[in-house]
């Protein structure tokens, strides 16, 4: 008998290892490859990527049924004991938000106009149906087969560095992959690195920065420190050249949720100081390459340029540095004394607990001050749209004014989808015109219009998805990046890894407000999540585990 349950035990283990080296292929490709994948420059690189997405999630259903069939015993015994109550009770409410959103998503595909384009979104930007359901399934299929490594951060951040130096040389003009040979003059800037538009490129680097800074921050060992480090400033290099505004709604997201997340410990409020410091040093950086290299470079015209052109940032850089070489030199000078201490123990447990109780002040402090920005700059949008105040904001006015011509005709597209959606009968409404399928419902009402271009996207993600499917979809997409937020909250803010996968979802969130839902950088953003609520299930049965011990 002895030896039957060893057999069991082994072929077990061997069953587990095959799915989990399956969702460590399938995270390899989704997170290290995909970003890198091109295959005809940029005249075909939405195509290409979107194949390759379904690629690999055909490879991960095709690997996880092939081990379904090898550990066909244990299936046997999984149906065998099979209890729906156990079964529903073990879907959290991001899993349910999900089902409910792609339910809703096959209704408004059914009951389109357009079934065809609605599926497959050939007509806008391939993300159909059968994109949505492909989402779906790596999910349920990562977070319920998987388990979080710590590695898939690290080669994350090491195959998208390679993304970032390429956009950085683009800024330089060099075009090392030759993939601008041929474009218009007046294209050339609009497209980089191995992504593609630019508001796509920051989307993906925005999720570099996210990454980069919570590991940072959060990491003892100084080898790897220093990796990350380096990274987050090639990161901020990266961004800034990318010369989309989109960047800055993933800076002011990080910079202003971080601290809520790093100021429970003294170390972290130290990097989080650093941070700020490496940032102004990589805007001033790039105000001496812009003005010693001129031409050679493309320019920054977007929201950075406000910083730039400031006469004092030079004095606000040093004196970041002074600060941050003052606090790290008293915290050295402190632990120092404290190791010479003969009562070190007495005083470690008195100083962790003064530490915990001043970092809980600062997070509430930090809080408050968040609130009143948000505060201040919903004020400033009133005062400005409505009390017709521009000329008080001096050089922010242009971007606190909503008009047509507001982000690059993003306001025109706004309202025009707004007016459409008003015309909707009432089913329309509820389900949406069908998965994308923007470019098809504002096809009529834009046409021939002063700007010339064909609007197939929304530029706003959430608008987006209200159009194509419905006021029940947007709805259940919100309740689906909600829930997952305040369950990373509730359940595993400790955890760095989960914690940077969290803070990637933020800043594509954030960022998401105008810019595209694209197969290029929102995989990245469904893997992260996906890689987040993996973790938290993790901790869950580790407590559950616990619990049950005592």
């Amino acid at each position: 008998m002895s030896s039957v349950k060893t057999d069991k035990r082994k072929n077990s283990k061997s069953d587990s290892a095959l799915l989990s080296h399956t969702i460590d292929t399938f995270t390899f490709l989704i997170l290290c490859l995909f970003p890198l994948f091109v295959m005809d420059r940029y005249y075909n690189i939405l195509q290409a990527k979107y194949y390759f997405y379904i690629g690999s999630v055909v490879l991960l259903v095709v690997a996880v049924i092939f081990a379904g069939c090898l550990e066909h015993n244990r299936l046997e015994q999984y149906f065998t004991s099979f209890k729906w109550n156990e079964f529903i009770k073990k879907f959290s409410v991001t899993d349910v938000a999900l089902l409910v959103f792609l339910i809703i998503a096959g209704i408004s595909t059914i009951s389109s106009d357009y079934v065809y384009e609605s599926f497959w979104g050939n007509e806008g930007r391939y993300s159909g149906l059968f994109l949505l359901c492909l989402y779906g399934v790596a999910y349920f299929c990562v977070t319920r087969l998987g388990k979080l490594k710590t590695w898939y951060l690290d080669a994350f951040l090491i195959a998208n560095l390679l993304v970032c130096i390429f956009g950085i040389t683009d800024y330089f003009k060099m075009d090392l992959l030759h993939f601008k040979v041929g474009m218009l003059e007046e294209q050339k800037f609009m497209f980089t690195s191995t992504i593609g538009n630019i508001n796509t490129y920051t989307a993906l680097v925005g999720m570099v920065t996210a990454v980069s800074a919570v590991l940072f921050a959060a990491e003892n060992k100084w080898k790897k420190k220093c990796f990350y480090f380096a990274s987050l400033v090639i990161s901020f290099f990266a961004l800034v050249m990318g010369i989309s505004d989109n960047a800055y709604l993933s800076l002011a997201a990080l910079f202003g949720l971080l601290p809520l997340y790093l100021f429970k410990d003294k170390k972290e409020v130290k990097s989080y100081l650093m941070m700020l410091a490496a940032f102004f040093s990589v805007i001033q950086c790039i105000d001496w390459i812009n003005a010693g290299m001129g031409d050679r470079v493309l320019g920054i015209e977007s929201a950075f340029n406000i910083i730039v052109k400031y006469d004092g940032l030079l004095s606000i850089v040093i004196l970041l540095w002074v600060i941050c070489i003052i606090v790290y030199g008293l915290d050295y000078a402190n632990t120092k004394k404290k190791n010479q201490d003969a009562d070190i123990h007495i005083h470690d447990s008195e100083g962790d607990e003064k530490k915990w109780t001043g970092c809980g002040v600062l997070r509430i402090i930090w809080l408050a001050i968040v609130i009143i920005c948000i505060l201040g700059v919903g004020y400033a949008l009133f005062d400005v749209n409505v009390q017709g105040n521009t000329e008080r904001y001096g050089a922010l006015g242009g971007y606190l004014l909503f008009n047509d011509d507001w982000g690059t005709h993003r306001g025109y597209i706004w309202r025009n989808a707004m007016e459409c959606f008003e015309q909707f009968p009432m089913m329309k409404k509820v389900f949406g015109f069908g998965p994308d399928t923007f470019g098809i419902v504002l096809l009529d009402k834009t046409q021939g219009n002063i700007y010339g271009q064909i609007f197939d996207n929304a530029h706003n993600e959430y608008l987006h998805y209200l159009i194509t499917v419905g006021i029940t979809g947007l709805i259940a997409y919100l309740v689906f990046i909600i829930s997952f937020i305040v369950r990373v909250i509730r359940k595993a803010g400790k955890n760095q890894y989960i914690a940077a996968a969290f803070f990637a979802v933020i800043c594509y969130s954030t960022q998401a407000f105008v810019n595209l839902n694209l197969p290029i950088a929102t995989p990245i953003m469904w893997m992260f999540l996906m890689l987040g609520e993996l973790g938290i299930r993790e901790h869950c049965r580790q407590v559950g585990s616990k619990d049950k011990g005592k």
